[in-house]
């Protein structure tokens, strides 16, 4: 995991970009990591889910999601919104304990990392989507891998979505030196690439043949990786 600072300087960050997304951008484009979706909707959805992890924060119990507004007003919204939750997280002691989906004791620090990890991704989808310059840094993306190595894969198998991997991989971020087991057990397989591409990957905005023409390579068993890959590991 990064420092505190270094998520919520990223998040201050990456909400500048979104909110300049939406306030410049053309809220029809569509959005090709969240089929179905168009700019407005992804801004939508990330607005919700900002007010929802600042309510998680005080609470105990899953909090009720909000609705957004009209999407004339949703740029104005979408500021509002990120700006609270930058203050909460910023003014609540990090061993705070509070209502999260990740491991126990959920902590203040677990919807840091969180959102710090969800508004990236997704502003990455938002610049795609009206053909800017993307990227995710790779401390960042190291990190989102993890993430979804230790949280996301056993929340979906935990609620049903997928079975547990039979032989586990390691997801190996080239650029920073940094090995994930994906899985438990002996891993059999290794997917190598730089980590943004590869948080990419696990969060199934490229496929292995997008990671391969980038110079991504497997080793060990591919029926392994393929099969790991096969079934969403996120949300």
């Amino acid at each position: 995991m990064l420092t505190r600072e270094r998520y919520l300087d990223a998040l201050e960050g990456d909400v500048a970009a979104m909110a300049d997304h939406l306030t410049s951008g053309d809220l029809s484009a569509p959005v090709a990591g969240c089929p179905g979706w168009d700019l407005g909707d992804l801004g939508s959805h990330l607005g919700v889910t900002h007010r929802w992890a600042t309510d998680a924060l005080g609470s105990q119990t899953p909090p009720a999601e909000g609705s957004p507004p009209p999407r004339d007003e949703l740029a104005a919204w979408f500021v509002d919104g990120a700006d609270r939750l930058l203050g909460a997280l910023r003014g609540t002691d990090p061993a705070t304990e509070c209502w999260g989906f990740g491991p126990k004791p959920c902590t203040a620090a677990f919807w840091v990392r969180r959102q710090a990890l969800e508004t990236a991704v997704h502003v990455w989808d938002a610049a795609i989507a009206l053909d800017r310059p993307a990227r995710v840094a790779a401390d960042l993306a190291a990190d989102g891998v993890e993430e979804v190595a230790r949280v996301f894969y056993p929340r979906q198998v935990r609620l049903g979505r997928r079975e547990p991997l039979a032989a586990p991989v390691v997801l190996r971020c080239t650029d920073v030196g940094c090995d994930v087991l994906l899985g438990e057990g002996e891993a059999v397989a290794a997917i190598e690439a730089a980590a943004e591409p590869l948080l990419l990957l696990v969060w199934g905005r490229h496929d292995l043949a997008s990671l391969a023409a980038d110079g991504a390579r497997v080793t060990g068993d591919e029926a392994a990786v393929h099969s790991a890959l096969s079934v969403p590991l996120t949300p």
